[in-house]
């Protein structure tokens, strides 16, 4: 009897340092049981080929000042939301930084970070691996967006006096961003506190997505090399919003905003809208501005399906809009194309 109890003590505790350290905490305490059982944060990472990424709840500073102790359960409301989400479409919660949430994806073993980059390099079988990963990821992101939405607890917020007071007309919204490339897995920390997790440049780009989603006006942005490992019919629903350069990443960023095949998140968005967006997005690549914003002013006027029945303004064209109208809407002697993203 005592020998059983005592094995369910050590089951619910082996459960909960699961939940506690994620799956790439679980990776760290078994590199450590190997070497004797001594947190030893001085054991080298891993290189590992993933995808990243990162979403954050909206006007986060503001709800906490209105709710008080109340926004645990809000925070953790949306959490359950994600991390469902995200379990169930292959992927990892790695990090909860309070209003803020790090995911990741990673591939097979067998699955190399040249098999990512140069997808068109590599057999037919990884090709459909990678896109069953990164469609898995970027359903989730979908999922979850709706679920917002459907949430019956997160819609009380919504009614809530004192939150629409401070906030008027209270949404709970998040920006998500989607990257992929390589990371170094392992413990950071000491002897008295590690956490597991991953150092990159890729991992911060995709904070730095989610963080330009409030730039373009969209809820989710993907990189260009996210895109490129998407299934070919997830590819045909992306829209390019620009062409950026990141300080803190030195490569091209094609960015995208994924049209989800939910209703109410699709409502109003016509063929000809986005055939329309997209000439005007191709003269303001090509440095012809003044044609580029005469197309994307009409754009910019938006379409129906606001949440409460209003017209939506399309955030893209606006974004695109501002740039070349901070320069008289003529493009820079120097224009090669693309801009550096200065809005982090």
């Amino acid at each position: 009897m005592e020998t059983r109890l005592l094995e369910n003590s050590i089951a619910k505790i082996c459960g909960l340092l699961a939940v506690g350290f994620g799956e790439a905490g679980s990776a760290v305490i078994a590199e450590n049981m190997k070497r004797g059982g001594e947190i030893d944060p001085m054991i080298p990472g891993k290189k590992v080929c993933a995808i990243f990424g990162f979403c954050d709840i909206r006007q986060f500073t503001d709800t906490t000042e209105v709710l008080q102790e109340g926004i645990m359960e809000f925070v953790n409301t949306i959490g359950k939301i994600v991390h469902m989400e995200v379990h169930l479409h292959g992927g990892s919660a790695n990090k909860n930084i309070g209003d803020a949430f790090l995911l990741v994806w990673k591939f097979p073993k067998d699955i190399t970070l040249h098999d990512v980059e140069a997808p068109h390099l590599t057999t037919k079988e990884k090709r459909e691996q990678i896109a069953v990963v990164a469609n898995n990821a970027l359903a989730s992101f979908v999922v979850i967006m709706a679920g917002l939405r459907r949430s019956a607890k997160l819609n009380t917020y919504r009614n809530d006096t004192r939150l629409n007071a401070r906030l008027p007309n209270f949404e709970v919204k998040m920006g998500f961003g989607l990257h992929v490339g390589w990371a170094i897995e392992g413990a950071i920390g000491s002897e008295y506190k590690v956490d597991a997790s991953y150092l990159s440049p890729n991992v911060n780009m995709s904070a730095r997505l989610e963080a330009a989603t409030k730039q373009f006006g969209v809820p989710l942005l993907l990189s260009e090399d996210f895109v490129h490992i998407c299934g070919e019919r997830v590819r045909a629903q992306c829209r390019q919003l620009d062409v950026v350069t990141s300080n803190s990443f030195q490569s091209y960023e094609d960015e995208f905003e994924e049209h989800p095949d939910i209703v109410a998140l699709r409502r109003g968005v016509t063929e000809t809208f986005l055939s329309e967006f997209k000439r005007g997005f191709d003269l303001y690549r090509a440095g012809e501005w003044g044609d580029a914003a005469a197309v994307l002013r009409e754009t910019a006027r938006g379409f129906g399906g606001g949440e409460r029945g209003d017209d939506r303004e399309d955030g893209p064209s606006l974004s695109l809009l501002r740039v070349m109208e901070a320069h008289g809407c003529e493009a820079p002697r120097d224009w090669k194309g693309y801009r550096e993203l200065t809005e982090k």
